[in-house]
């Protein structure tokens, strides 16, 4: 290739690169005359009055408003389980059985006993009604009467492991045909009464949480609505926190014990109050302003702000119920900008 064709080659080149630095300037203005004519696209949202609420978060388990476990009093082998876990049992019924000859419990000679002073005291108790004995010996026979029953029972409920409340059973800790240990846990019932969760609070927080407050309990898709109900006087020396306790009335099927759960604590409520959220707000010089859309512009209002919560901040002067807030497309505003609300705003 010859010089003058290097040099024509050299000139198209640049020509082309002109052309298309040319047509991105182009581009760039005519974007602009767009804004220019139709405004700048925003997204805006009407102010109402709404309710300000502060909440100390947590994270705790929750478990039953009233729980009880069972232990075995034996040592023996469990003959037989007559619940599952998740039935409804009430206060009385027998769960988990061990052998009637269990040596620990000695049923069989309490049964046998109080077989034996049983046909005596119906005996004595026909011959006083006759008239045939007297009151003291018929006394004397129904005070061992009484007294051979007691041993009975105390021995039943040796072998005979009955739920302590009326509730469900969520868990069982034994099987059948398993030997046991005096003292071992055999299974555990919760009351249907609702939930309860203890909160480890800080010292600096402890303050602002007072009994009765509104608590929620949030966990996958569903929440509950509970109060403290209360509230440690001595901070845990291991936790240097102190204990709250929180309950929920209701039991639900959908909500299993045992599980943690985010617990929100209401410490203050303001109703009637303009609210915006904290991206939505700007700052300057050390001053606070939301842009407005009116009349098709986008007007700068400087705002005084009061009470937060970290994530919404209450509006004390600068905005008022009806404006229209203008909540995307904040960028690219000034005071006067020309607009165009987006659809769907």
């Amino acid at each position: 290739m010859n010089k003058r064709m290097i040099k024509l080659v050299g000139t198209f080149s640049l020509i082309l690169a002109l052309g298309a630095c040319g047509k991105k300037t182009d581009d760039a203005k005519s974007m602009d005359q767009i804004h220019n004519e139709m405004g700048i696209p925003v997204r805006v949202e009407l102010v109402e009055p709404q309710t300000f609420e502060q909440v100390l978060r947590y994270n705790a388990t929750l478990g039953g408003i009233e729980e009880s476990v069972a232990q075995a009093m034996v040592a023996d082998i469990v003959t037989k389980i007559s619940a599952k876990v998740g039935d409804r049992v009430s206060k009385g019924d027998i769960i988990v059985s061990f052998p009637k000859n269990t040596p620990a419990a000695q049923y069989e000679q309490a049964s046998t006993a109080f077989s034996s002073i049983s046909a005596i005291h119906d005996r004595m108790q026909r011959l006083y009604e006759q008239g045939a004995i007297s009151l003291q010996d018929y006394e004397n026979v129904q005070t061992q009467f009484q007294v051979s029953k007691a041993n009975l029972e105390s021995s039943e409920q040796l072998i005979n492991v009955r739920a302590p409340i009326s509730g469900i059973i969520t868990d069982i800790m034994v099987s059948p045909a398993e030997r046991v240990h005096p003292g071992m846990e055999l299974f555990k019932v919760v009351s249907e009464a609702g939930y309860k969760a203890s909160i480890m609070v800080p010292e600096s927080e402890i303050g602002k949480i007072k009994l009765g407050k509104k608590v929620s309990a949030t966990l996958d898709s569903h929440t509950l609505t509970g109060k403290i109900s209360k509230i440690a006087m001595a901070m845990d020396p291991n936790t240097k926190a102190f204990r709250v306790e929180a309950t929920f009335p209701g039991y639900r099927k959908d909500v299993n014990l045992g599980l943690t759960a985010e617990i929100g604590i209401e410490i203050l409520r303001k109703p009637n109050v303009i609210l915006v959220q904290r991206h939505y707000i700007l700052h300057e010089n050390g001053n606070s302003y939301v842009y407005k859309a009116v009349d098709g512009k986008a007007v700068r209002s400087e705002i005084v702000t009061g009470l937060d919560n970290q994530m919404q901040y209450e509006v004390i002067s600068g905005l008022q119920s009806g404006d229209q807030l203008i909540t995307q497309g904040l960028k690219s505003l000034s005071d006067g900008t020309k607009i165009r609300i987006a659809e769907g705003s």
